[in-house]
């Protein structure tokens, strides 16, 4: 584990020992909350398993912000981030970019009891030709579809020209770039099993209003916290 920190130090996977140790102290940490409520360690993933679950820092009342990076340096490609999160009011919930550096999509899916990830809602462009998309309650392409639950979701960071597929295809067909689009694809009925296409990339910054971070903790958080206490054992070692 030593040798993986030193590799990530010296620049093969920019950041992510860096910050997998400042999430391990923010974790256990009771030192005063400043800054954004989560920011990605590593590459948040493309999977039930592998997206990054945001864990509250000492003092964040609310999830408001998480920032992240589609970054063209992670060895064999980084087009999408994925995140849980919680719904906490359905009728005021929304999410959106508030910044990115390209033309970003936002995917919203269901998170089931047997891990699977079923589409509910996507969105290219939030109002008129903008690169930033945003999603709230509902659909507006006649499909019909309404988050009414409170509870744990994720919500997918893509880029134009990505998008997410089901055993069938597309999940989701979205005819116009300011579409807020139901899971109307040929692959809507099924669930997430993986991303087809080459989509933009660069950084960006997820809003959120009446969410939470997530009540049940994701798959790879432990193994988040422990990578992060191990590469700060590993430099106080040298």
């Amino acid at each position: 584990m030593r040798l993986e920190c030193d590799m990530l130090s010296r620049g093969v996977v920019p950041n992510a020992c860096r910050l997998a140790g400042l999430f391990a102290v923010a974790t256990v940490s009771t030192a005063a909350y400043a800054g954004p409520d989560w920011v990605e360690i590593g590459d948040a993933g493309s999977s039930f398993f592998s997206a990054q679950s945001p864990r509250r820092p000492a003092g964040a009342v609310t999830l408001n912000r998480i920032e992240g990076v589609l970054n063209s340096s992670v060895i064999g490609g980084d087009f999408e981030d994925l995140y849980f999160f919680r719904v906490v009011d359905p009728s005021l919930f929304e999410v959106s970019l508030e910044f990115a550096d390209f033309n970003a999509v936002l995917y919203l899916f269901d998170v089931t009891v047997n891990n699977e990830l079923y589409g509910r809602l996507g969105n290219d462009n939030g109002v008129g030709e903008t690169n930033l998309p945003r999603l709230g309650t509902a659909s507006n392409d006649g499909t019909g579809v309404l988050i009414t639950q409170p509870g744990d979701y994720l919500i997918a960071v893509t880029g134009a020209g990505r998008v997410p597929i089901s055993r069938t295809g597309p999940i989701f067909s979205l005819a116009t770039t300011t579409e807020v689009s139901g899971p109307d694809g040929t692959g809507g009925l099924n669930p997430l099993s993986g991303w087809q296409g080459i989509g933009e990339r660069g950084s960006y910054r997820v809003s959120f209003t009446s969410a939470d971070f997530p009540a049940v903790p994701g798959p790879g958080t432990a193994g988040l916290m422990l990578a992060g206490l191990l590469c700060m054992a590993g430099r106080r070692k040298r």
